[in-house]
Protein backbone atom coordinates (compact mmCIF):
# COMPACT_ATOMS: atom_id res chain seq x y z
CA UNK A 1 0.00 0.00 0.00
CA UNK A 2 1.47 3.21 -0.74
CA UNK A 3 1.84 6.04 2.02
CA UNK A 4 0.02 8.41 0.42
CA UNK A 5 -3.17 5.74 0.67
CA UNK A 6 -2.92 5.17 4.10
CA UNK A 7 -5.67 6.92 5.50
CA UNK A 8 -7.66 6.65 9.07
CA UNK A 9 -11.54 8.01 9.90
CA UNK A 10 -11.51 10.96 13.02
CA UNK A 11 -14.59 10.78 14.57
CA UNK A 12 -14.83 14.33 16.86
CA UNK A 13 -18.42 14.45 18.57
CA UNK A 14 -20.81 14.10 15.39
CA UNK A 15 -18.14 15.00 12.58
CA UNK A 16 -16.31 12.69 10.72
CA UNK A 17 -12.78 13.46 8.75
CA UNK A 18 -10.64 11.38 6.74
CA UNK A 19 -6.89 11.81 8.50
CA UNK A 20 -3.24 10.98 6.07
CA UNK A 21 -1.80 8.76 8.52
CA UNK A 22 1.85 8.46 8.65
CA UNK A 23 3.34 5.00 8.09
CA UNK A 24 6.22 3.94 10.65
CA UNK A 25 9.63 2.51 10.05
CA UNK A 26 11.75 0.92 12.95
CA UNK A 27 15.58 0.34 12.24
CA UNK A 28 16.63 -1.43 15.23
CA UNK A 29 20.46 -1.98 15.49
CA UNK A 30 21.52 -5.58 13.85
CA UNK A 31 21.07 -8.45 15.83
CA UNK A 32 19.14 -6.81 19.12
CA UNK A 33 17.02 -8.77 21.30
CA UNK A 34 15.52 -6.82 24.23
CA UNK A 35 12.81 -4.17 24.55
CA UNK A 36 12.60 -1.34 23.11
CA UNK A 37 11.03 2.02 24.63
CA UNK A 38 10.49 5.58 22.45
CA UNK A 39 9.91 7.96 24.84
CA UNK A 40 7.56 11.59 23.26
CA UNK A 41 8.07 15.17 24.44
CA UNK A 42 11.96 14.66 25.62
CA UNK A 43 13.49 18.64 25.76
CA UNK A 44 16.88 18.76 24.03
CA UNK A 45 16.34 15.48 21.81
CA UNK A 46 15.66 15.50 17.86
CA UNK A 47 11.77 15.20 16.78
CA UNK A 48 11.47 12.17 14.51
CA UNK A 49 12.81 12.09 11.37
CA UNK A 50 10.61 11.62 8.04
CA UNK A 51 11.56 9.90 4.69
CA UNK A 52 9.71 8.78 1.32
CA UNK A 53 6.37 9.81 3.39
CA UNK A 54 7.00 7.25 6.09
CA UNK A 55 8.09 8.25 9.87
CA UNK A 56 11.58 7.10 10.58
CA UNK A 57 12.22 5.79 14.28
CA UNK A 58 16.26 4.75 14.16
CA UNK A 59 16.89 3.06 17.66
CA UNK A 60 19.82 3.43 19.52
CA UNK A 61 21.77 0.15 20.62
CA UNK A 62 20.49 0.95 24.33
CA UNK A 63 17.22 0.36 22.93
CA UNK A 64 15.93 3.81 24.46
CA UNK A 65 15.00 6.25 21.52
CA UNK A 66 14.44 9.75 23.63
CA UNK A 67 12.01 11.77 20.84
CA UNK A 68 10.99 15.84 21.18
CA UNK A 69 8.21 14.77 18.93
CA UNK A 70 5.35 15.33 21.40
CA UNK A 71 2.70 12.40 21.45
CA UNK A 72 2.51 9.15 18.89
CA UNK A 73 0.01 9.22 16.30
CA UNK A 74 -2.87 6.63 17.12
CA UNK A 75 -5.05 4.61 14.63
CA UNK A 76 -4.42 1.82 12.19
CA UNK A 77 -0.75 1.51 12.24
CA UNK A 78 1.43 0.23 8.74
CA UNK A 79 4.36 -0.28 10.39
CA UNK A 80 7.65 -2.05 9.22
CA UNK A 81 10.72 -3.32 11.15
CA UNK A 82 14.04 -3.74 10.32
CA UNK A 83 17.55 -4.95 11.49
CA UNK A 84 19.86 -2.65 10.52
CA UNK A 85 24.44 -2.52 10.36
CA UNK A 86 26.38 0.09 10.30
CA UNK A 87 26.64 0.44 6.47
CA UNK A 88 22.55 0.91 6.80
CA UNK A 89 22.49 -2.16 5.24
CA UNK A 90 18.36 -2.84 6.49
CA UNK A 91 16.96 -6.85 6.78
CA UNK A 92 13.43 -6.71 7.05
CA UNK A 93 11.92 -8.41 10.25
CA UNK A 94 8.75 -10.92 10.41
CA UNK A 95 6.60 -9.17 12.84
CA UNK A 96 4.56 -11.88 13.76
CA UNK A 97 8.07 -13.85 14.66
CA UNK A 98 9.53 -11.56 16.07
CA UNK A 99 7.89 -8.38 17.68
CA UNK A 100 5.81 -8.72 20.63
CA UNK A 101 3.99 -6.75 23.06
CA UNK A 102 3.29 -3.56 21.29
CA UNK A 103 2.45 -1.01 23.89
CA UNK A 104 1.44 3.26 24.11
CA UNK A 105 0.56 4.23 27.15
CA UNK A 106 1.10 7.17 29.43
CA UNK A 107 2.33 6.74 33.38
CA UNK A 108 1.64 9.08 35.94
CA UNK A 109 3.27 9.28 40.16
CA UNK A 110 1.58 10.41 42.90
CA UNK A 111 3.70 12.57 44.74
CA UNK A 112 2.83 14.81 48.14
CA UNK A 113 1.87 17.46 45.96
CA UNK A 114 -0.14 16.14 43.46
CA UNK A 115 0.03 13.29 40.51
CA UNK A 116 2.50 14.09 37.82
CA UNK A 117 1.64 12.99 34.75
CA UNK A 118 4.99 11.56 32.60
CA UNK A 119 5.56 11.27 28.94
CA UNK A 120 4.06 8.85 26.24
CA UNK A 121 5.92 5.63 26.21
CA UNK A 122 5.82 3.42 22.72
CA UNK A 123 7.86 -0.39 23.87
CA UNK A 124 7.93 -3.70 21.93
CA UNK A 125 10.37 -6.33 22.04
CA UNK A 126 12.37 -7.52 19.48
CA UNK A 127 12.97 -11.13 19.33
CA UNK A 128 11.38 -14.33 19.01
CA UNK A 129 8.78 -15.50 21.81
CA UNK A 130 11.41 -17.81 23.36
CA UNK A 131 13.15 -15.04 24.20
CA UNK A 132 10.57 -12.30 25.12
CA UNK A 133 9.64 -15.65 27.73
CA UNK A 134 13.33 -15.36 29.17
CA UNK A 135 13.27 -11.43 29.77
CA UNK A 136 11.26 -9.43 32.04
CA UNK A 137 8.83 -6.67 31.31
CA UNK A 138 10.33 -3.20 30.93
CA UNK A 139 9.76 -0.98 33.52
CA UNK A 140 8.45 2.76 33.42
CA UNK A 141 11.43 4.95 32.63
CA UNK A 142 11.24 6.92 35.68
CA UNK A 143 13.77 9.15 35.09
CA UNK A 144 11.39 11.04 32.53
CA UNK A 145 9.31 11.99 35.63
Amino acid sequence: MSPLNCKKWRFRGDKISLVRYIPNNYLIPNNYVGWVRIIYNQEGFTAIKQANGRNIFTIPESGVLKTSTPDVEYGISFEEFYYYDEQNKQQKLDVDQMIHGHTIGDDESVSSSGTIEGPTVQSFFVGTEAELKNTPDPDYPVETL
